[in-house]
């Protein structure tokens, strides 16, 4: 059933508020944490292609299996320094080395190729030198490696750091790994650079790049351009988050994991091997490759599970589900930062417009259109969400939850009022249309014109016109006739399962739809009806004056006692129910057919004879053998309007005198007199014998007018012209 518009505009305006200001408050309060599932799989879609920063160095397969990480220390010092020559801005390596390394045992110091074409180390190997005291003895001393691991020249040191130190060993003189000379070379900042990984709620997911000026990111970038990178770390809040331990952070722009080596494309992952040669010219080659960039060493293989993080590309939506190195996450936290390319939120304003447009079109829509639309329209809003976080450049963290909230406030508000306005409506209509009809709106949003089968009972009061004059108060009016609909035809609803079919003036009327083979059952429910329904009329007629005695004089209350009355007539046929009223205007649920027109010159009739009820032929089989009520033939009448007479019956209850069975015989046999003589061409044969019981002297007096009118036919028909 379709309900009418909600158009209270100040309400409307209201909801559109509220909905908007839980919008921003989810906002600010939430921030993009309620977007991860979302914001994810958008940053996984538009994935990082190209590395135009830097680089990585990879402990690779080719470096001999017997060296050690510890062993290969000055291989990465031999990298370093060709790296630096060869114009890289900084060198990072991504390990944590203890100053207190075992200077006796071997170091590999370069690579080169033997004769079966097999790459071998060069080793730096521990010394044996001859004891003054004891001439046999051999006293083993450092190898020259391993005096300096780590030892490079001045130039080198400058563009390098390296992750925390081992063991709280610090406070270690420098020179243990790096020599005297390039010791002193060592900026005052030093060449500590923290790794750490920062998080929010302390999930282990990678998503952001640390703000810290203690980090790798900071320093490393610092090499290429101090005052652009001072300016680049400058607080920002589309960027800024804070992260745990109070630290600030942004989103990171990540790329695909790669576990291979990879020389020839723009995200360069080359091999230690090749760095750290002994041939200089392949070397140098290699070394040319990461000019001009900041380079990572990873003292592990590219495939390695040493040191592997947890990012949206292992988790997310349409993600290659795979773990990303240390390394190749540190590299994306650089080119964030130099390319200033951070997923990053709308600016504010146009978040606070995206919550006031889905504020206003959630209210507006659940306003004017259906439920069904107002869904639909939610999944095309969250879709457009999604789209501007999966395909719009950059600005990706867009607030999809929060305005989903912003619409689902606001159409809850106005789905919650039209569910209370559409409580009170159907509330009303309760009142308004009878329960059958209701059951079938439930069904249908429109009646169509259908024919059917129905009994139908009208009720009028007499003298109500006069009633209305003696009372003058519209309002008195009114609760008479509500306190005498209620005590009285309420009564065919609730027992009799009646339909209302009109509340017109003082006249009402009721109908019972029936299929063929339940026609006696409700002809004999709607005539017990009709009984009870005109014992209420004279029950509440004759208690006006006590009920009303606080409002009217007794005069008053003497002459309505006197005056009012009820009649009621019963007919039955086919009748045509459906809308009745223009296309675009009003309808009203109807029944329109000969039965209703029937019914209200029967129930007029009752004003002419000794009875309050007054059915049509169709019921007297209904009455047969039945121990409670007794009917009464009043002829075959023409009513006013119709061509084809009915045979009237007054009803009653067997208890009543004017229903008992001698008055009844005794009527019948006069008034069948009377219908037999209706062609009698004198006087003395018109004459009456048969004696009418005195109990009908009211339907005698009406009968004799009608027949000195000359209303009857020769064929005993009373064919009146008058209601």
């Amino acid at each position: 059933m379709k309900m009418r518009p909600f158009t209270h505009k100040k309400t409307l305006v209201f909801f559109m508020v509220v909905a908007a200001i839980v919008g921003i408050f989810t906002d600010y309060s939430m921030g993009t944490k309620v977007d991860y599932w979302i914001h994810d799989s958008a940053i996984v879609h538009q994935y990082r292609k190209e590395w135009k920063h830097t680089g990585i160095v990879v402990l690779d397969n080719d470096v001999p299996f017997r060296v050690t990480r510890i062993q290969a220390l000055p291989l990465f010092a031999r990298a370093i320094e060709r790296l630096v020559a060869a114009g890289a801005k900084g060198v990072f390596l991504d390990a944590q080395v203890s100053k207190e390394i075992e200077g006796t045992m071997p170091y590999a110091v370069c690579l080169e190729t033997d004769s079966n074409q097999q790459i071998q180390a060069r080793w730096s190997r521990p010394k044996c030198g001859v004891s003054s005291a004891n001439k046999n003895a051999c006293t083993i001393t450092n190898s020259e490696a391993g005096n300096a691991p780590l030892k490079m020249s001045p130039e080198a040191i400058a563009r390098f750091r390296i992750a925390p130190y081992l063991n709280d060993t610090d406070h270690l003189p420098e020179d243990l790994l790096y020599d005297f000379e390039a010791a002193a070379a060592i900026p005052e900042t030093g060449v500590v650079a923290h790794e750490r990984l920062v998080s929010r709620l302390s999930s282990p997911m990678g998503r952001w790049l640390d703000m810290s000026d203690d980090h790798a990111i900071f320093q490393l970038a610092s090499l290429l351009n101090p005052e652009k990178i001072a300016k680049l770390y400058e607080k920002n809040p589309l960027l800024d988050e804070n992260c745990d331990n109070n630290r600030r952070c942004r989103r990171i722009r990540l790329s695909k994991p790669i576990h291979d080596i990879n020389i020839k494309n723009n995200q360069l992952i080359l091999p230690l091997s090749q760095l750290a040669s002994c041939n200089n010219t392949i070397a140098n080659k290699t070394a040319a490759l990461l000019k001009n960039k900041l380079v990572i060493l990873q003292v592990a293989g590219p495939a390695e599970a040493t040191d592997i993080i947890v990012t949206p590309m292992t988790t997310a939506l349409f993600s290659p589900q795979m773990m990303t190195p240390g390394a190749q996450y540190l590299v994306d936290e650089i080119e964030t930062l130099l390319n200033q390319d951070y997923p990053q939120q709308p600016p504010q304003a146009v978040r606070i417009l995206l919550f006031i447009c889905a504020a206003a079109s959630s209210v507006w829509l659940g306003a004017y259109f259906s439920l069904a639309f107002l869904l639909l329209s939610a999944t095309a809003i969250f879709m457009i969400m999604a789209a501007l976080c999966f395909f719009y450049p950059i600005v990706q963290l867009w607030p999809v939850t929060a305005v989903m909230v912003t619409y689902s406030f606001g159409a809850l508000q106005i789905v919650s009022m039209q569910l209370i306005l559409g409580g009170r409506k159907g509330k009303i209509l309760s009142e308004i249309l009878p329960r059958q009809v209701l059951d079938q709106l439930e069904k249908v949003d429109s009646f169509r014109s259908k024919q059917c089968n129905v009994v139908v009972l009208m009720s009028d009061l007499a003298g109500y016109t006069t009633v209305t004059e003696l009372l003058k108060k519209p309002e008195y009016v009114m609760d008479l006739m509500n306190d005498y609909l209620g005590s009285t035809s309420i009564v065919l609803q609730k027992e009799y399962n009646g339909i209302l079919e009109a509340y017109v003036g003082d006249m009402v009327c009721y109908y019972w739809e029936y299929e063929e083979e339940e026609k006696l059952a409700v002809y004999k429910q709607v005539l017990s009806a009709a009984i009870k329904l005109s014992i209420l009329q004279k029950n509440f007629f004759s208690s006006v004056a006590e009920r009303y005695k606080e409002l009217l004089t007794p005069e008053v209350l003497k002459e309505i006692s006197i005056l009012i009355n009820a009649g009621i007539g019963i007919t039955a046929g086919t009748v045509v129910k459906g809308n009745l009223g223009p296309k675009t205007g009003l309808k009203k649920f109807a029944i329109l057919g000969d039965p209703i027109n029937l019914a209200s010159r029967v129930e007029s009739l009752t004003r002419h004879f000794n009875t309050e009820i007054i059915v049509t032929g169709d019921f007297a089989e209904a009455i047969t053998g039945d121990e409670n009520l007794a009917v009464r033939r009043l002829g075959a009448i023409t009513v006013k309007g119709r061509l084809v007479p009915e045979v009237l019956y007054a009803l009653g209850q067997k208890s009543d005198p004017r229903f008992m069975a001698e008055n009844i015989n005794a009527w019948e046999q006069w008034i069948a007199e009377i219908e037999k003589k209706a062609n009698a061409k004198n006087t003395a044969n018109a004459r009456i014998i048969a004696a009418c019981p005195t109990i009908y002297s009211k339907d005698y007096k009406t009968v004799l007018d009608w027949r000195e009118k000359g209303v009857m036919n020769e064929n005993g028909v009373w064919q009146l012209h008058e209601k």
